[in-house]
């Protein structure tokens, strides 16, 4: 009986932990958005709606090498971080041979970007709003988040992330006058991931996790290789919504653009609590899956619930005061962006729950593939709809695209876990106790 009051204390020790690390997400969640809300109504009004699609046209692309650079090891890495966190060699070698792989596919990426916008005009003609987005890219290679999240430092991590934001959030408004002006604005949202990345090293540094580098060609493309299926995954991620920017770029007006990237962002503010919940359960289910399934089935079912809650709360919020809030946050040129962004907040109760599924059940259950070629076949079929509605409906046909991928993606996940045993015993277990 000695054991049981231990056990309890054990057990109110880790809530109290979860709650914390869910409350520092939060706050760097709801910091993570002032800064562009401080500066989004601003960049609106002085870009216009068409210079702001061609910002959001660079902005993607950019994501684009934040995708090959990242390479789902934002995903594998806080796995990796709580296997080995007790051992700080092992740690260690991790880090650094992260950071180095980061960077070989961060050259690969600029590569790419050079030789497609040769033979791209549309591309070309906005090339120096693109380099300039792009220093998100860089500062993604040592930006050391993942391992803060695996280490479930996030109080660290939430400070870290903020810092690099707010030690830029004047120069929006110190250097962009006009429309002209797209190209430094992108460069200052490029050097807040640069200064979030050097303030990930120092807080690491300071941790004692960052140490001497210690790598080898060896344990580089091991990380390579373990995170390849994470980045199908997270690709996939892109052929919802980084991608509809791109066809709308390249099929109907920057103006079309605008109004879709604006509502995007406003959408974004909107999910802040539910694309947290999914971030903090992540490495508590993952650390809980081998040693105690029943503890990790409870906290997957509280995590689901919680998450279509809150997405649904913010939908019929924003649903309720969409028109109002484009034209007074994005300004009088965005009235198209209302329908948009409806659209695009119904999307995400679907998009979201499929998202915590596929992380939290399928991916420890031994999915990890089924659920990238998944994500991809969604992805497809988001792009092959905005290829059809696009031309026609413009961003709002973007929008429904993505929402019949989201609606899509959930359905092959729920129809997945009912038909294996495995997947549907680890939710029928939390019923016969």
């Amino acid at each position: 009986m000695s054991g049981q009051p231990a056990k309890h204390a054990e057990v109110a020790r880790k809530a109290v932990r979860l709650r914390t690390n869910f409350l520092a997400m939060m706050v760097w969640q709801v910091g993570n958005y002032i800064v562009p809300l401080a500066t989004f109504p601003y960049l609106t009004r002085v870009l216009g709606a068409a210079q702001f699609g061609v910002l959001g046209y660079a902005t993607a692309i950019a994501t684009y090498g934040m995708l090959v650079t990242e390479w789902g090891f934002f995903l594998s890495g806080p796995k990796a971080v709580v296997e080995c966190r007790d051992q700080p060699g092992v740690l260690n070698e991790l880090v650094w041979s992260t950071m180095i792989a980061k960077g070989c596919l961060c050259v690969i990426s600029f590569i790419v970007l050079l030789a497609v916008a040769h033979f791209d005009s549309r591309l070309a003609s906005v090339y120096p709003v693109v380099l300039a987005a792009s220093l998100t890219v860089i500062g993604n290679v040592f930006t050391l988040n993942w391992l803060l999240q695996g280490l479930e430092r996030f109080s660290i991590f939430s400070t870290v992330a903020l810092a690099g934001r707010f030690f830029t959030l004047p120069l929006t408004f110190v250097f962009v006058h006009h429309s002209g002006d797209v190209a430094i604005a992108a460069g200052i949202q490029g050097a807040a991931a640069i200064l979030t990345g050097l303030f990930s090293l120092v807080a690491a540094w300071r941790l004692g996790v960052l140490r001497r580098p210690s790598a080898s060609l060896r344990s580089v493309w091991a990380r390579i290789r373990e995170s390849a299926d994470m980045f199908l995954s997270s690709a996939s991620v892109s052929l919802f919504g980084v991608t509809n920017a791109v066809i709308l770029a390249s099929m109907t007006t920057p103006y079309q653009v605008g109004i879709y990237s604006a509502a995007d962002k406003l959408k974004t503010v909107a999910n802040m609590v539910p694309a947290q919940i999914n971030t903090v359960c992540y490495p508590r289910i993952a650390s809980l899956f081998g040693v105690q399934p029943l503890a990790a089935a409870r906290l997957t079912a509280i995590g689901a619930l919680a998450t279509v809650a809150t997405t649904v709360a913010g939908v019929v919020a924003v649903a309720c005061v969409s028109a109002w809030l484009t034209a007074s946050v994005l300004g009088a040129g965005f009235a198209g962006s209302a329908s948009v962004l409806r659209l695009l907040c119904l999307a995400t109760v679907f998009g979201n729950l499929a998202y915590f599924l596929g992380l939290q059940v399928l991916v420890p259950f031994g999915n990890t593939r089924i659920r990238s070629l998944m994500m991809l076949a969604a992805g497809v079929l988001n792009v092959g709809l905005a290829i059809v509605l696009t031309p026609r409906f413009g961003a709002d046909g973007a929008a429904v695209s993505f929402l019949v991928a989201e609606v899509a993606l959930l359905g092959i996940y729920v129809s997945m876990i009912l038909c294996k045993p495995s997947l549907r015993n680890h939710f029928t277990q939390l019923l016969n106790r």
